[in-house]
């Protein structure tokens, strides 16, 4: 009777719910990888890459979002649809995103010194002065 009570005892990860329990050594992989892109990131805002600006740091972004849900978020050890679900919604947010930023460097030249096109500089200047009783 005893043998069967010791088979049927829930495992520690059974008893609290969880579904995998992440090494340290991975954890902590994944955090170097995490600071030495945030230091990419920061680096290749100081250099000009032209018209690729915007990609590079859509690609940084993106691996750096991944990292983040599939280890932290523990979906590398869930279900692979899962993760592929996640994992397209956030290449469209990012396709999204870019598809918008891209729209931007249309109008750079219309746009003077922080001030709209077709706007007379006497509305950037200081407020009218408060209507007297």
């Amino acid at each position: 009777m005893s043998d069967h009570a010791a088979e049927s005892s829930p495992t520690p990860a059974e008893e609290h719910g969880l579904a995998h329990v992440m090494p340290v050594k991975i954890l902590v992989g994944v955090f170097a990888a995490l600071i030495a892109l945030t230091v990419i990131t920061v680096g290749s805002s100081y250099l000009d890459f032209g018209p690729y600006n915007l990609l590079v740091a859509m690609i940084i972004a993106f691996v750096k979002g991944s990292l983040v849900c599939m280890f932290f978020m523990h979906l590398w050890y869930d279900s692979k649809f899962n993760l592929f679900i996640f994992m397209s919604c956030l290449a469209f947010v990012v396709l999204f995103i870019s598809l918008a930023m891209t729209d931007t460097h249309q109008y750079h030249n219309s746009v003077r010194g922080g001030q709209a096109p077709n706007v007379p500089a006497a509305t950037y200047g200081e407020a009218p002065p408060a209507a007297k009783p």
